[in-house]
């Protein structure tokens, strides 16, 4: 068994316009116990300072490698971009807004050596204006701290989405750099999905995951990636297209679009302040689409509003609170 000491991981940091959070979350990755580190910050053509920080943390530690690209690329495409330049065995992601509990990279390393697989996830803790909030994750003690593969591994795979087991950031996990070489990502140009269709594709060349129950990494929710846009149903729709594509199970995918079309209703009725009235008419508009018939959805849009105008009220807090944060 090789001594974990020894081997070096990467981890990357997608950079656009962060320079609040940079600091706290490279500090974060200075502190690793696992002292065997690289830090690559990809800068995407931030326009705040995030690539001056980033390049005076370059000075300052040698494990801090600063990359800036030439043209704005996204997350998704900065992440890709990323993978040319690390040397590391192992690989993990981090978002410049969030940070990382100082043992997590020593306690995924070690699930990833004992039990020998192509992924490890961590649990993770969302927080909200410096407030640990608990993150609904789909846990299963029954598969911690254990090699999962054939059938298993197999069904698990087959969904990442919305209440999936493996989650779909990118981040809280660690891939092995070899595997993630191995083969060619798809280009992806959208900001919402992309981690998961990141992580579908390395699945589809995996063969096995270990689920590590340590809470190593804080999700600081209520940025700017937080934010909603009237947009993103469209958005969801071609990540659905993508996910049909690349062989997710269809009675799953199904169900999630669904689930994320009544989302959306949600949304511009608590977020945008839309009228009911406004809300119903887009709805109607939006039902003509075959897709809500081919997944199964069979309602109209008074109905759909309806229902949805109901789950808000039952949680006027929630929806308060949000809106606020944002």
């Amino acid at each position: 068994m090789p001594n974990s000491q020894d081997i070096l991981v990467s981890i990357i940091v997608p950079a656009y316009n962060v320079n609040r959070t940079l600091r706290r979350c490279i500090g974060s990755l200075l502190a690793q116990t696992h002292r065997h580190i690289e830090i690559i910050v990809i800068d995407d053509r931030s326009s705040d300072g995030s690539a001056r920080t980033a390049h005076m943390l370059e000075k300052q530690h040698a494990q801090v490698k600063l990359v800036e690209l030439p043209a704005h690329l996204g997350s998704y495409r900065a992440r890709r971009e990323g993978i040319k330049y690390i040397s590391g065995e192992m690989l993990m992601f981090v978002d410049a807004d969030d940070t990382m509990e100082p043992a997590a990279v020593e306690v995924m390393l070690d699930a990833m050596i004992r039990h020998n697989v192509d992924l490890a996830q961590m649990r993770m803790r969302r927080r909200m204006k410096g407030i640990n909030v608990k993150y609904q994750e789909q846990w299963n003690p029954e598969l911690a701290d254990r090699r999962i593969d054939g059938m298993d591994f197999r069904s698990l795979a087959s969904y990442v989405g919305m209440d999936s087991y493996i989650y779909p950031p990118v981040w809280g996990k660690m891939y092995r750099t070899s595997l993630l070489r191995s083969f060619s990502m798809i280009d992806f140009n959208q900001f919402w999905g992309d981690d998961q269709i990141f992580n579908i594709q390395y699945l589809r060349h995996s063969r096995s995951i270990a689920f590590v129950d340590f809470v190593g990494y804080s999700y600081y929710w209520g940025g700017a990636t937080s934010s909603y846009r009237y947009s993103q149903l469209a958005e969801y729709k071609s990540v659905f297209a993508y996910k049909r594509l690349l062989g997710q199970n269809t009675e799953y995918i199904n169900a999630e679009i669904i689930m994320l079309l009544r989302y959306h209703v949600r949304q511009l009725i608590t977020e945008l302040s839309w009228t009911r009235e406004a809300v119903i008419k887009v709805m109607m508009t939006e039902l003509r689409d075959p897709l809500w018939k081919q997944v199964g959805l069979n309602i109209q849009a008074e109905q759909l509003v309806t229902e949805e105008l109901a789950n808000v009220q039952k949680a006027p807090l929630k929806y308060l609170v949000k809106k606020l944060l944002k």
